[in-house]
């Protein structure tokens, strides 16, 4: 059981930096063709709408997990929690933007022994960030 912590451990470390180097493909293998993706102000995606998010419509410039909690709930499935600090900014401008949050996720192994992220919800530590129109 602790191989498969340390297994999610570094794909969610995985999972952090593909977001911030925008590799959008390796991305998408991480994520469940289930996917659902609760964002800080409520607003759902599902896997493509995800990444077209992420392609189109603001860019991460960094994000970090703190204080990360695993609990395999079975073989193939898995909860993971914790902080996770955002800086983004929308694509084409130069304003950043810092965000907390909690987050609680949903790691799925499938048929094919791949552990991917099947629910995504994250909660605002402060003010929410602004709407943005996509």
């Amino acid at each position: 059981m602790q191989d498969e912590i340390e297994t999610l451990r570094k794909l969610e470390a995985e999972r952090c930096e593909v977001i911030a180097r925008q590799n959008f493909d390796r991305l998408e293998a991480l994520l469940s063709p289930d996917l659902i993706h609760t964002h800080t102000r409520g607003n759902t995606d599902d896997r493509a709408s995800y990444l077209r998010y992420l392609k189109e419509t603001v860019e991460m410039l960094d994000v970090r997990r703190v204080d990360l909690q695993i609990i395999m709930l079975s073989d193939t499935v898995a909860l993971m929690h914790g902080k996770q600090i955002n800086r983004a900014r929308l694509r084409g401008a130069e304003d950043e933007l810092t965000v907390e949050s909690m987050v609680t996720q949903v790691w799925a192994r499938t048929g094919q022994e791949v552990w991917q992220v099947a629910a995504f919800h994250a909660t605002s530590l402060g003010p929410p960030p602004p709407v943005i129109k996509r």
